[in-house]
């Protein structure tokens, strides 16, 4: 980005600030947005950064939910430390609230704007304006924010980049970064942080136990790696989840729970022999998709007998129990076994969210 083309965004950023419009083409829309919802929430221009306290415990994350994402992300911030990780400069991952919950970061020292990035430091836009893991958060798309496209001039030395992730349900649950202090190149980045963030995505479906996990794709070649596909199916054949990747391979909904379909459904166009194999171990197969259409499958893992601590304690329901108490009480043990998720216990359950809080309530 050239000196005039930082001069005309500060420019902008102040008329905007005041309430004037932005002119066209200046930012693409999804910072355009970021910069109203910063100028909305009352964030200034030219304020500091207001990073809110540490939790009590520094480095401490409370929700299961964090603390499984981060033990998902951890292992990719190594490998990404490790080719581009420098002085002045941080790597960290944020959930979809803009709380950090993983980080590797070295020399932020000289950076002291940066200094305060680190695990239980919240970092939203209505504290520090737009930046990059905000920005993919908010469009589920990977951001880049250079210079004055910054909503707070303190950061017109930054170069901030990101990754959208996708939690089981395909929802947005965080972003992977980069952020520190120079330029970099963009596009190799993204390419490098994408596969970081589909390998973190495909290491949470280690939290299903009680699954089938199939790796499917059109080049065989790219099964084993973050760009394989992934579906989760049940013991009756009934889908479960998929990644990404799986969902625009088989045409399947981008975002939100899997449609309530059967393996067989999915894969329509194969012969029965080959829908017989897609549940047997073995190396990969390929299957008829669609018309025209074929990917390579092969079954990962089959459903792991694993019986949790918790339902080794459960008490087990005697003949003279209410039949109503009982489903509440499987209810909960599923409940619990999903740190909470709603969503997944319900869909575990084969029951809707509205039926699960009846049984919760009963």
């Amino acid at each position: 980005m050239t000196m005039a083309e930082q001069q005309q965004l500060a420019a902008a950023r102040n008329a905007f600030a005041e309430g004037a419009s932005l002119p066209d083409a200046l930012l693409p829309a999804p910072l355009q947005r970021s910069w109203q919802r910063s100028r909305d929430a009352g964030v200034r221009p030219g304020q500091q950064p207001y990073y809110p306290s540490l939790h009590p415990s520094p480095g401490r994350l409370d929700h299961p939910q964090d603390r499984r994402l981060a033990r998902c992300v951890q292992p990719e911030l190594e490998q990404l430390w490790a080719a581009f990780g420098a002085r002045g400069w941080t790597m960290f991952c944020a959930n979809r609230d803009g709380l950090v919950i993983a980080q590797r970061a070295h020399g932020l020292e000289d950076a002291s704007l940066l200094l305060p990035i680190e695990v239980g430091r919240r970092l939203g836009e209505a504290e520090i304006g737009t930046t990059a893991p905000a920005v993919s958060v908010a469009d589920d798309a990977p951001a880049l924010v250079r210079g004055n496209e910054h909503y707070l001039q303190c950061f017109a030395s930054i170069f901030c980049l990101s990754e959208p992730l996708h939690d089981l349900q395909g929802e947005v649950c965080g972003a992977i970064d980069i952020t520190g202090l120079g330029e970099r190149d963009p596009g190799l980045l993204h390419g490098y942080f994408r596969q970081a963030a589909l390998a973190s995505e495909n290491r949470m479906f280690g939290v299903l136990n009680d699954v089938h996990l199939l790796a499917v794709q059109h080049d065989p070649r790219w099964l084993d790696s973050p760009l394989q596909g992934l579906l989760a199916v049940q013991e009756d054949g009934r889908l479960r989840a998929a990644n990404r990747v799986a969902r625009r391979l088989l045409g399947l909904p981008r975002r939100g729970p899997v449609p309530l379909l059967m393996l067989d459904e999915v894969f329509q166009g194969a012969s029965h022999g080959q829908r017989r194999r897609l549940l047997q171990p073995g190396p990969a197969h390929r299957v008829l998709h669609g018309e025209g259409s074929a990917v390579f499958v092969q079954q990962l893992r089959a459903p792991r007998r694993v019986r949790s601590a918790t339902a080794a304690k459960a008490p087990t329901a005697s003949p003279a129990q209410p039949l109503r108490d009982q489903r509440r009480d499987a209810a909960r043990r599923t409940v619990h076994a999903a740190d909470g998720n709603i969503s997944l216990a319900a869909r575990q359950l084969g029951i809707s969210r509205t039926t699960l809080y009846t049984l919760l309530r009963a």
